[in-house]
């Protein structure tokens, strides 16, 4: 089997200088995690389109607002079938979102449509324009599903940084895109599906294994999807159906502002909660770092913004404008995809298939809380109503917050045995290597072993006589050389952080220590190195 995501040696690379398609660029090189940016990208878009008029200028200054809505309404509907078509055909679907052309052709039509969007007025009108919100559902959809795919395949605390940091990326986009001038504005707005899906497909260059590749996360998944147990899949309906209820809630507060919102208001209120979520992206990118090692940040970052989200909702009571709700939806969904995208990780089932049946009731539940505001806006100028929906929708998130999905739900989740990986592969396979590791090489030499000895004890002396030659010859410790047996397996740090219940930051301590001792710089290298060392 083949490395899709390895970095690529030296004499692999051709005469004239260039590179195989799976080669890392040199910018990927320089930040490993640049591809988790390609949220940011895609956020951005979804912000300028639904958090402004930008994209909607040619169209009279009266209707904007609605117009937004109903792009808005189109094309989240369409994301939400694309989820539910993938979640049907999950095995066609991750082959696509595994392969750069679908992903990169979604980008593609996407920004094609946003174009078509912002000069329908001219064209065909409204028919044309509700195509085109469809259509951009359907490609942003693809590339929300590629966004599962890439955060599934590292831990929580890294996909949740990474999302943190893309929230920050996106704010930023954000407001280049307001203050571009109005003829750059549309292009700038349609790049942006483009950029998030080259970002997506970058290939990954990662020296200590944080970020399973794809290939190995598609083998673990055949191997594992048929024994998750049942109470994982009871905390992944949970968690489906609290993402669900708070987005059905931060929805209603969409179709509110729908009616009752002018189209000057539009722009303002969009970046004070465009500005308010970049800085909760910064603040969970600290909290979760600042936290990690005690495995608390999850948790810490999914109670403060639960409980921020009720104060908003009451706030909302007593004149705070109802749009403002979107801070907290946009937050949690970070977190809750961050999670769905974890538990496949964590458990071996199909990524995809978790990830779009989440989003998917997401997205249907923010709909039909929009319909439900947009029942409700005509009598919201009344301030008893206006108490009253507040005070609804604050009930109901503490009902998910102290019943549903509570922080002992992330805990269990965080703390569950990791599942091993198919015992019909071997270590070597199971890491994507071509290259036979110290382990499957022991193995291989136990089994050729006399029969009179016993293979136990024959394993023991193996082991026993590698650790002596590690030792002797790099000065490795007993601990180090338990790191590096896993490493070589294709366990990534968390993985091993988890088996061996010790922090990610002491593992990644260990293996610079085994880099340094052994002048190796990647995987490969390492287990050519060990090869060499046990074939002597």
């Amino acid at each position: 089997m083949n490395r899709v995501d390895q970095p690529v040696p030296v004499s692999d690379i051709s005469a004239e200088g260039a590179l195989p398609d799976n080669a890392p660029s040199p910018l990927a090189e320089q930040w490993p995690y640049l591809r988790f940016l390609g949220l940011g990208a895609w956020w951005a878009w979804i912000w300028l389109c639904y958090f402004s008029t930008r994209l909607v200028g040619n169209f009279p200054v009266d209707d904007r607002p609605g117009l937004v809505l109903s792009m808005y309404l189109a094309s989240t509907l369409a994301i939400a079938s694309t989820m539910l078509v993938a979640a049907g055909a999950s095995r066609l679907f991750t082959r696509l979102v595994d392969s750069r052309v679908p992903v990169i052709c979604a980008g593609v039509l996407a920004a094609a449509a946003t174009g078509v969007l912002a000069f329908a007025e001219h064209l065909d009108g409204w028919g044309l324009f509700v195509a085109a919100a469809l259509v951009t559902g359907a490609g942003t959809g693809a590339l929300c599903l590629k966004v599962g795919r890439v955060y599934g395949t590292v831990g929580l605390a890294d996909s949740l940084t990474a999302g943190a940091v893309s929230l920050a990326m996106a704010a930023l986009l954000y407001f280049v895109g307001l203050g571009i001038p109005e003829s750059w504005a549309v292009a700038y707005i349609a790049l942006l599906p483009l950029l998030s899906a080259l970002l997506l497909c970058m290939p990954v260059h990662d020296p200590y294994g944080e970020a399973r590749t794809l290939d190995s996360r598609s083998a673990q998944e055949k191997g594992r999807s048929s024994n998750v147990p049942s109470e994982v899949l009871g905390l992944y309906a949970r968690l489906v159906v609290a993402a669900a209820i708070v987005a059905l809630t931060a929805g209603v507060g969409r179709g509110v502002s729908s009616i009752l919102q002018a189209e000057e208001s539009y722009g303002l209120e969009g970046s004070v909660v465009t500005a308010a979520i970049g800085v909760i992206g910064v603040v969970l990118a600290w909290l979760v770092n600042r936290l990690a090692a005690e495995r608390k940040g999850a948790r810490a970052a999914y109670m403060a913004l639960m409980i921020g989200g009720v104060g908003l909702m009451l706030s909302t009571g007593f004149g705070v404008p109802i749009s403002y709700l979107s801070v907290g939806k946009e937050s949690l969904w970070l977190v809750f995809s961050c999670l769905m995208a974890f538990m496949a990780f964590r458990f071996g089932f199909a990524s995809v298939r978790a990830f779009a049946l989440g989003q998917a009731a997401y997205f249907l539940a923010s709909t039909a809380g929009w319909a439900i505001g947009a029942l409700v806006a005509p009598s919201y100028a009344d301030p008893t109503v206006r108490m009253a929906v507040g005070a609804i929708m604050a009930f109901v998130v503490v009902l998910v917050l102290a019943l549903l999905f509570t922080d002992r739900d992330i805990k269990a989740i965080l703390l569950a045995p990791v599942a091993p990986l198919p015992s019909a592969l071997s270590p070597c396979e199971s890491a994507g290597s071509a290259v036979e590791c110290a382990e499957c090489a022991a193995m291989r030499a136990s089994a050729a072993a006399p029969a009179s000895v016993s293979p136990a004890v024959d394993e023991a002396a193996a082991r026993e006589e590698r650790c002596r030659l590690l030792e002797e010859r790099f000065g490795l410790s007993r601990r180090e050389i338990e790191i590096m047996d896993l490493f070589a397996q294709g366990r990534s740090a968390n993985w091993i952080a988890d088996a061996l219940v010790i922090s990610k930051n002491t593992v990644r301590s260990h293996l610079r220590a085994i880099y340094t001792k052994l002048d190796v710089h990647t995987r490969q290298e390492l287990l050519d190195c060990l090869n060499d060392l046990f074939s002597e």
